[in-house]
């Protein structure tokens, strides 16, 4: 997808949002929220790394039907940024629970950096279970899907449990940022929230990350652990 394109797409869904803006009687608001901000290392003998985490970190601005959404997610390991990305889309509510988005995605790391095309449904699945589902078309052929659903377990108002699992599939080989092609990641987590107040959580809990596939493979020739569990110790929140 050329820049260009990039520019003329997003320029008619920023127009397009701006207009039902404008027709909607609901007032257009500023979200800032981070679901996950937390620091990570190795358990016991796990040789995995310690770093920090950012996931879902996003600017949201719009009505309760049309939003424009900036997101971004990394993680930085020795000072050093492993990955990241920033995403820009628009967001339209199609029923009670769940948004329908479009949009611009760049993996900015690892390098060679990479533009796609990405859909995504994000809302409430049944049992209350948040749930993101992310089809993204690149160059070449490229494509990748990011599942995502995660449940909050109240055990008192303040103290809330929460599972979550993430799965990460990819249609081709691309060698140059270590990604095979089905299965690439698979991750498991729990945390442990104690809410100060509505806007603000911290919580400690435990992560564990496979990699799968040619994806593993890229991984131990690089001398890092496909396998590892985590501990992690972070905060979420919105403002």
């Amino acid at each position: 997808m050329n820049r260009l394109f990039t520019t003329l797409l997003l320029t008619a869904l920023f127009t397009s949002a701006h207009a039902g803006m404008e027709m909607n009687d609901n007032p257009v608001t500023t979200l800032v929220y981070v679901q996950q901000f937390e620091y990570r290392d190795g358990i016991g003998g796990n040789n995995g790394e310690g770093g920090l985490v950012w996931d879902d970190a996003r600017l949201r601005i719009g009505t309760d039907l049309n939003k424009i959404e900036l997101r971004s997610s990394g993680e930085r390991v020795d000072n050093e940024t492993e990955s990241a990305n920033v995403q820009l889309f628009y967001s339209r509510a199609l029923w009670s629970f769940w948004d329908f988005q479009i949009g611009w995605t760049r993996d900015i790391r690892p390098k060679p950096q990479r533009d796609w095309l990405t859909f995504g449904l994000t809302g409430i699945a049944p049992y209350e279970m948040h749930g993101d589902v992310f089809l993204s078309v690149g160059r070449n052929g490229r494509t990748a899907l990011e599942l995502e659903f995660e449940k909050d377990f109240l055990i008192t108002q303040r103290w809330i449990i929460a599972p979550l699992i993430e799965a990460d599939f990819s249609s081709k080989d691309d060698p140059e940022v270590g990604i095979g092609s089905g299965l690439t990641e698979l991750e498991l987590g729990l945390r442990l929230r104690y809410r100060i107040s509505k806007k603000i959580a911290p919580y400690a809990g435990i992560s564990w990350r496979g990699l799968y596939g040619d994806t593993a493979d890229f991984a131990e020739a690089e001398g890092e652990d496909p396998k590892v569990w985590q501990w992690v110790v972070g905060f979420t929140g919105w403002f």
